[in-house]
Order: C-alpha cells, then sequence, then structure tokens
C-alpha cells in the first residue's frame, strides 16, 4: 500500500471519528423530541418483557425495534449512540461513493450528508431514520459497484427500519437502466426485484406474526398542516436556513450560465424520480421534515455535477453551517427551544417562533428535549401529591411520561391515558375520577375523536414551572 492510499485511510478515519464525536454531546438528553423515539423505547421495553414482537407504530419498524429490545435496560444514552454509529457508517460509505462516482469534493459531500440539520439532528435520538439512511445508503453503495443481490437486501432492510424507503426501488431501477451500454437485462431487474421483495417479506414476519395482514396501517390525530408549516418542513426544516438561501442563490448563479454541467443520466433520473416521489408521498402528510430525509444524500451528488466545484464546496460548507447558527424554532415554555437575546419573535399560523442568528437546530433541539423532560418531571412530581382518584390525559407526552415513571414508580393514585373518548371519561366520572389534561391535549384529544368537549369535562393539569 503507497504513501497516498495510507494517507487516504487515514483522513477517511480520522473524519469519521469527527463525525461520531460530534455527536457525543447530545446523546443524553432522553430518548428525543418526537414522542415516536420515546414509543420505540416503550415498545422496547415490552418487547423485551413478553417476548412478543410490539411496534412502537404501525406498520412498524421491526429491524431497528428488535434490536432495541436486546438491548433495553441500558437507558437511552446507548440506544441514541445506536443512531450516532448509523451516521458514521453513512459517512464512510457516501465518503465512497462520491469517490467512486468522480465527485470532486467528496469529502466536503460525505461531510455535508451528516451534517445536515436533519441528518445531524436525527443522529443524536432513537427514531427510526438514521437506520433506514444507513441501510439505504449501504444499497446504493452496492448497486454502484454492481452486487444487485445485496443491493436488494440492504434495501429491504432499509425498509424494515422505515417503510416509506420503497421509494427508492424504482428510481434504483431506473440507474440499472441508465447504467452504460444497458448492462442489465431483464432477467437481472426481475432478480432484484424478487429479492428484495422477500428480504422485505422476512423483515416484516416478526409484525405479521402478531398484527397479522392488517399491519400495513397508520394512526395520526394531527390535522393537516398550514401551508407556511408545509413549506417550512419540506426546506428550512430539512436543510436549515442559510443552506437553504444559499441554495436557491447558487441555483440561480446557474441557470443564468450559458452552460451547464452534465449530470449523468442515470443520476439525473435517479434524483428526479425520487424527488417526485418523496415530495408527492410527503404531501399526503407533511408531519415531519426528516421524512424527507432520504433525498439528502442523492440531491449532494446531483449539486456536485450540477454546480461548479467551487459552488459545490460553499453548498457544503453552508449545510454543515447551518446546523449550528441561524435557527427557526417555537417558543412554547414547555416543548419550545432556548434562544438568545438577539433572537427575533413573531406569530406564524397561531404559533410564536423565534429567529436566533448566534444558535442553531441542533443546539434547539437539545434544548428542546431538556424542556421536555423538565416539564415531564414536573408532571409527575405534582401527579405524586395528588391523594384522589385521578386521570390524566397524555397524548403526545404519553410514552415519555411512561418511560420517566420506570425511574420512580409512581404511588400515588393518578392514572396517565394517551386520550380519551367522551364515553370513557363518561365512566371515569362516575366512578370518581378528576380528569386532567396535559398542555395542548385538549385541542388533540378533540382531534383524535372527533368531537370539543374535553375543555369542557377535563381540566388543565397546571403546576408551578420550577423555571
Amino acid at each position: 500500500m503507497n504513501a497516498s492510499a495510507i494517507s487516504e485511510k487515514l483522513r477517511l478515519l480520522l473524519l469519521a471519528l469527527l463525525v461520531l464525536i460530534s455527536r457525543l454531546p447530545f446523546l443524553s438528553a432522553g430518548y428525543g423530541v418526537e414522542e415516536d423515539s420515546w414509543g420505540i423505547a416503550v415498545a422496547a421495553y415490552h418487547t423485551n418483557l413478553y417476548g412478543v414482537m410490539e411496534a412502537s407504530r404501525l406498520p412498524g419498524h421491526p429491524v431497528n425495534e428488535l434490536i432495541y429490545s436486546i438491548f433495553w435496560g441500558n437507558g437511552p444514552w446507548l440506544f441514541n449512540f445506536f443512531s450516532a454509529i448509523c451516521s458514521v457508517v453513512c459517512f464512510v460509505l457516501f465518503y465512497l461513493i462520491a469517490k467512486k462516482l468522480r465527485v470532486k469534493n467528496y469529502a466536503w459531500a460525505a461531510l455535508a450528508l451528516v451534517f445536515t440539520p436533519v441528518v445531524y439532528i436525527n443522529s443524536t435520538c432513537t427514531i427510526d431514520y438514521l437506520w433506514a439512511l444507513m441501510f439505504a445508503t449501504a444499497a446504493f453503495y452496492a448497486i454502484i459497484h454492481q452486487k444487485l443481490f445485496w443491493s436488494a437486501v440492504l434495501l429491504a432492510l432499509a425498509v424494515g427500519c422505515r417503510i416509506n424507503s420503497t421509494v427508492l426501488y424504482l428510481p434504483f431501477l431506473i440507474w440499472l437502466f441508465y447504467t452504460n451500454k444497458n448492462q442489465y437485462k431483464l432477467n437481472d431487474y426481475i432478480k432484484f426485484s424478487f429479492v428484495f421483495g422477500l428480504a422485505t417479506l422476512i423483515c416484516f414476519i416478526p409484525i405479521i406474526k402478531v398484527y397479522g395482514w392488517n399491519f400495513f396501517s397508520y394512526s395520526d390525530q394531527f390535522p393537516y398542516p398550514s401551508i407556511p408549516k408545509v413549506l417550512y418542513k419540506a426546506s428550512i426544516g430539512v436543510i436549515g436556513l442559510p443552506a437553504f438561501l444559499t441554495t436557491i442563490f447558487l441555483v440561480g448563479v446557474q441557470i443564468k450560465k450559458t452552460k451547464y454541467n452534465s449530470i449523468p443520466p442515470r443520476l439525473n433520473y435517479l434524483f428526479l424520480s425520487l424527488f417526485l416521489l418523496q415530495m408527492f408521498y410527503y404531501l399526503i402528510l407533511p408531519q415531519k421534515s426528516a421524512y424527507l430525509m432520504l433525498l439528502v444524500p442523492f440531491g449532494i451528488l446531483w449539486f456536485a455535477y450540477f454546480l461548479s466545484p467551487r459552488h459545490f464546496v460553499i453548498l457544503c460548507a453552508t449545510l454543515v453551517f447551518s446546523s449550528f447558527f441561524m435557527s427557526v424554532n417555537l417558543t412554547d415554555s414547555f416543548r419550545g427551544a432556548k434562544h438568545s437575546k438577539l433572537a427575533l419573535k413573531m406569530k406564524i399560523s397561531g404559533q410564536e417562533i423565534f429567529f436566533d442568528p448566534i444558535s442553531g437546530p441542533v443546539f434547539n433541539d437539545y434544548t428542546k428535549r431538556l424542556n421536555k423532560l423538565d416539564y415531564t418531571t414536573q408532571v409527575l412530581k405534582k401527579a405524586n401529591e395528588i391523594n384522589y382518584p385521578t386521570i390524566v390525559i397524555c397524548g403526545w407526552w404519553f410514552n415519555q411520561i411512561l418511560i420517566e415513571q420506570m425511574k420512580k414508580p409512581q404511588q400515588g393514585m393518578v392514572k396517565f391515558a394517551f386520550y380519551l373518548s367522551p364515553l370513557m371519561m363518561e365512566n371515569y366520572i362516575l366512578k370518581g375520577y378528576q380528569i386532567y389534561y396535559l398542555s395542548e391535549q385538549e385541542i388533540y384529544n378533540d382531534l383524535f375523536y372527533r368531537f370539543n368537549r374535553t375543555k369542557n369535562i377535563a381540566s388543565p393539569f397546571l403546576f408551578v414551572n420550577s423555571k
């Protein structure tokens, strides 16, 4: 091995270590901001306890959830560390992918992937996005090395982490179709499809055994977001404000040129087909920016060819910068993020938000996690003081309450519920229970059961916030 190859491997190792170290400070603040992260922990606990597969939410995420169930009992740091390791694997694979595809600034491309805000944030919590991204990246790595069998298996594992990873199936076939000199025949497509389908089925057997063939369903208590929220989550929520503005500017500069950089047809059609499919499915249920995460690696590769090398480095640097500066987030006292004195506040779609030039989305996410932990601690403390039959509607706080309650089991007379139907509330009242609801959950209990009386039947669960 020559000196150049050794230097290359050393650089890759040091950069991978940098990626891992950058995640470590954020791994200890519970399982994450999203209720689904805490739901995974609840499901892992029940699967470990009873030996029967429990999905955190349907249609299920059996690959990572089964692994989490094996390691239940070691606290949130380990679960979050798994996601951090997934980000390191993504970095290494994408570094090699970009190099293989002759991206001039391939190290920058790989750093941009793992430091893009939506990727960085979700690599520090328990949610399954990074598991799916890792296997999807590995599947693409296999396909560009002409390992179709392993690409199909790895893509199935991505689907076993997040079922919407199936969105890559058609773009991968398009990549094969546009590979030089029609290298792949109909038989190759059939084999790829068969292995992918069979491996996906095997991944979901634990789910099917418990939930039957009706496992392919989901529930969502949230209303369709307003247009500003939909646009925010699909842009700034994914790549951050600086990168969003930089992308618009650089695309405008490139369009004004008389000559365009040549994008390989197979990459061009893969990315465009994936973009259309992802946006279609996102707009059906545009609740989270992370739903668009699979666009990030392929978008970076596409821009590596579309932009000049200098402009591409600027874009990559801005994607990294966006994780640490110029954040936009909620000011909510129970689930909002902290902000500096330089922050500007405004109201959009009925919610107060802030723009803070000197704090970034990663810091915001971390402080939101701490804020939510403090809120649940206060709820449990207050619940221990109640000496009469009580039930509390928790909604999106429910999974976090269950997990935090395990640290110090309640001895009082308080029960916690996800949501309560009108009939259930009436039954509890007849049994002498006082009904309360946590912050904002009177709204979502009504939405969940499609009525508007929660606020009239139940009372807000109030306490003096210690902060």
